[in-house]
């Protein structure tokens, strides 16, 4: 695996401007496709949400409520978005935010080859490394990475949540797009170095699968020690990686890794007065794998700990902890029971 993805397209491949009336469509519409296309519609874009008919039609039903922590509080009625079931709603699509499970890229590029404008910019909101490189090599389209720094938590009402961080979505550097979505409610902000920052991302999603196996909420993971230590524990493993594959990374956290890590293995008391912005995420915040496992989903293991264990073979080094804990997720899919609670021995002892 390379340590970059594929260059970005030249600024003279995407417009220079995005004229009012520019139609959006969400291409794969779940928690962060309805909460990010629905702030964008009451930011007052044209936007279509294009997904499964289970979220299609409660969309149609009860419209969408989007809200977080921080008092955003919207609640959009179905007739003020277009929604569809259908892929030939990529027809008239000037921008597409590919918000998919990983697991579906492939298949959602051949309905966008299939159906969108030659001129149309897909940009992936998708979690992992590899998604924009498969996109670009199946795509006449221009394609740009974007990084979501936060989770959704789907509930009844029809209501996405966004449980931790900010609303501001990290892009590929891309100026004239990033102002045309920006506005009140959610911020793009373009980037020129965004793939060290991607990898830098990748080492904090790499913990989704502890919270996953656990099944605690990520507040009560982060204030447990034995927990933090095992978290700990898998970001230096997956740094070591890195550095061994030559692949610089920017923390997206706020200090640098190895500090973070640092951190992380403080005693509870001192963790929870340094670390005040880690703890501000809703009480009930889970990853979205574990999310998957409760739904009795694939999850997108591949895009973590598989690209860690990938890289791990290529240049020699040991992932043996990042190995457990993908294998143990991977008996978690083909049991299909939902998150299996395992706890820090559990995940460090187990045999798999």
């Amino acid at each position: 695996m390379s340590q970059s993805q594929d260059p970005v397209q030249s600024l003279s491949q995407f417009p220079s401007q995005f004229p009012k009336g520019s139609k959006i469509v969400v291409a794969g519409a779940g928690s962060i496709g309805c909460f990010v296309g629905g702030l964008l519609a009451a930011q007052g874009h044209k936007v279509c949400l294009w997904g499964r008919a289970r979220i299609i039609d409660a969309i149609q039903d009860k419209g969408l409520h989007l809200s977080d922590g921080d008092g955003l509080d919207i609640k959009l009625a179905a007739e003020q978005l277009e929604i569809s079931t259908d892929a030939s709603c990529l027809a008239e699509a000037d921008i597409i935010l590919l918000a998919a499970k990983s697991l579906v890229t492939e298949e959602i590029a051949k309905d966008i080859s299939q159906h969108a404008p030659k001129q149309a910019v897909v940009l992936s909101l998708q979690n992992g490394i590899r998604n924009p490189a498969i996109l670009r090599e199946q795509l006449d389209q221009a394609v740009l990475a974007t990084m979501i720094p936060f989770n959704v938590v789907h509930s009844e009402g029809n209501r996405f949540h966004r449980a931790t961080f900010s609303a501001e979505l990290m892009m590929e550097w891309q100026p004239a797009l990033a102002e045309f979505l920006s506005g009140d409610y959610i911020n793009f902000k373009p980037l020129e170095q965004f793939n060290e920052i991607a990898w830098g991302k990748l080492l904090l999603n790499i913990n989704n699968a502890v919270n996953a196996l656990g099944g605690l909420p990520l507040k009560q993971q982060l204030m447990n020690r034995q927990w933090r230590c095992l978290m700990a524990d898998v970001v230096s493993e997956s740094l070591a990686v890195l550095s061994a594959a030559g692949i610089k990374h920017i923390s997206v956290a706020p200090v640098n890794m190895r500090v973070f890590c640092w951190i992380l293995r403080l005693p509870t008391f001192m963790f929870s007065r340094i670390a005040n912005s880690m703890l501000k995420v809703d009480p009930q915040a889970r990853a979205s794998m574990y999310e998957d496992l409760e739904q009795k989903r694939l999850t997108e293991i591949e895009e973590f700990q598989g690209v860690i264990i990938e890289l791990s073979k290529q240049h020699h080094c040991s992932s043996a902890l990042n190995q457990r804990i993908y294998q143990l997720i991977k008996d978690a899919e083909l049991k299909a029971i939902g998150s299996p609670a395992l706890s820090v021995d559990d995940i460090r002892n187990r045999t798999c």
